[in-house]
């Protein structure tokens, strides 16, 4: 679960750039603050008065919201902020200034009380308790301890325990918890033949299996929430479940492929012996209980197609435990990342503009909406990729889901899961992710390894991609 993503990562080794880079750096925020609602004014006046008063202004409105989310001019939550600030201003008629239609200040409100959003935040909570407790620590340092007989071997450990934790909690926080685990492991091995090149190997396993791993459940990455809440809109219903069924095949297949690819690149030198992990974290009571509130919330979360109970409803149940039985107390609960679900509350907003101002009809009416089938999933997920590797995954994932589920509205379903997954899959760069930022903060693994090997797991998992959900998808739900 990506949890720091509006904070763009950066070097923690960078030298102190000085004054006059930090001049430049503000202008960059600047000048981005003012061109954005130049652009939008621009393309405002330029578009046709047939299209309708209410979809231009909508158009304009994600104009600004895509050029300060993508250079985070200012914060991606403020940026979230501002925008439903000028819908409420700019297309309610009630409780705004529209000089048509009959919109209502609260429509854009009511996303941040959506099922999504409540769903991530007992998600949130649920994570904060698991990390309180030393839950993570205790069952990742046991399980990993298994897995020290052979270099392949260990990689996949590492793999796959990242992945695992972040297909529940931030994927920061499983990153940063990896990073510690193994570091006895790394210590231990640089002075061995080929150590230092299989120690890089054993860095770059976590942020990749913390990557990959986020794409397994709703709650385990933004984009995965965003693209639930505009399925959702548009009348399609997705239980955790079948989430997990479309989505886990592919990340088994991906940290399989992925695990051999870094063994391959940087192989242990002949004969490297492995140290044992030693210290395993103690489980402590209140980690037990917590452990029982978690097994119950996925049992709950996983059967919620033959309970009928909605995973929304799960997560508020297992926030109510974990606050009422002490196991979190107010500190915890103004900690989550309060941040991530105003973004996500923006995003939410955003397609729901598009929907009421009629903007999504008039997209559908465009020349690029003959484009369908697989060149449009490639071309989706080829943006979706790309985006990431630049800017925020959940401010992507706003952008890019509803005008792909607009143009190819026959297609939506198979659209906005193909833009939530491949947002997952920006690796080449330290800014791409909080994990790949964590990774490369240690100081053992340089930007050209990153990008090179990064890369080409982010290609390879577009192709997998592609051709996984073909299979998968018609599998899990009939289509």
């Amino acid at each position: 679960m990506p949890a720091s993503d509006p904070a763009r990562p950066t070097n923690t080794h960078a030298p102190n750039p000085g004054a006059g880079a930090a001049g430049r750096v503000a202008w960059g925020r600047v000048i981005p603050l003012i061109v954005a609602p130049v652009l939008a004014l621009i393309v405002y006046f330029m578009l046709p008065e047939a299209m309708g008063e209410l979809p231009r202004r909508a158009v304009a409105i994600f104009i600004v919201a895509a050029i300060w989310w993508a250079t985070e001019a200012i914060p991606l939550y403020a940026t979230s902020l501002c925008l439903i600030g000028l819908e409420v201003l700019l297309l309610a008629r009630h409780g705004g200034f529209a000089p048509e239609g009959d919109l209502r200040f609260d429509q854009f409100f009511d996303p941040f009380a959506s099922p999504v959003i409540i769903l991530f935040m007992g998600g949130f909570l649920l994570a904060s308790a698991v990390t309180k407790h030393g839950l993570d620590r205790a069952i990742a340092s046991r399980v990993l301890s298994r897995f020290t007989r052979g270099p392949l071997l260990l990689i996949y450990g590492i793999m796959g325990i990242t992945a695992f934790f972040s297909m529940w909690m931030s994927n920061t926080a499983t990153t940063a918890m990896m990073i510690a685990i193994v570091a006895p492991l790394i210590k231990g091995i640089t002075d061995e033949e080929g150590g230092h090149r299989f120690a890089t190997a054993i860095v770059l396993a976590v942020p990749l299996g913390a990557n990959i791993g986020g794409i397994g459940t709703p709650i385990g990455s933004p984009p995965n929430a965003v693209a639930l809440a505009a399925l959702r809109s548009a009348g399609i219903e997705l239980t955790f479940l079948q989430w997990m069924m479309v989505a886990v095949p592919l990340l088994v297949l991906l940290l399989a492929v992925a695990g051999l690819l870094l063994y391959w690149l940087m192989p242990p030198g002949k004969g490297l012996v492995l140290p044992e992990l030693r210290d395993r974290e103690a489980m402590p009571r209140r980690g037990k209980a917590t452990l029982g509130i978690l097994v119950l919330t996925i049992g709950l979360w996983l059967s919620g197609g033959w309970t009928g109970i909605p995973d929304a409803v799960v997560a508020i149940i297992a926030a109510a435990l974990l606050t009422a039985l002490g196991m979190l107390h107010r500190s915890d609960v103004d900690s989550i990342d309060w941040n991530i679900l105003i973004l996500m509350w923006g995003g939410l907003s955003l397609g729901n503009a598009m929907q009421l101002t009629g903007l999504v009809n008039v997209i559908t009416e465009l020349p690029l909406a003959d484009l369908q089938g697989f060149l449009l999933s490639a071309a989706v997920v080829a943006l979706a990729v790309g985006l990431s590797t630049f800017m925020s995954n959940t401010a992507a994932a706003n952008l890019i889901i509803p005008i792909a589920m607009a143009i190819g509205a026959t297609q939506a379903l198979e659209l906005a899961l193909l833009t939530a997954l491949a947002c997952s899959f920006a690796m080449a760069l330290p800014i791409s992710t909080p994990p790949n930022a964590i990774a490369f903060a240690t100081g053992r693994l340089p930007a050209a390894t990153l990008l090179r090997v990064g890369g080409l797991i982010s290609i390879i998992c577009i192709g997998v991609l592609l051709a996984g959900y073909q299979i998968v998808l018609p599998l899990v739900l009939g289509r």
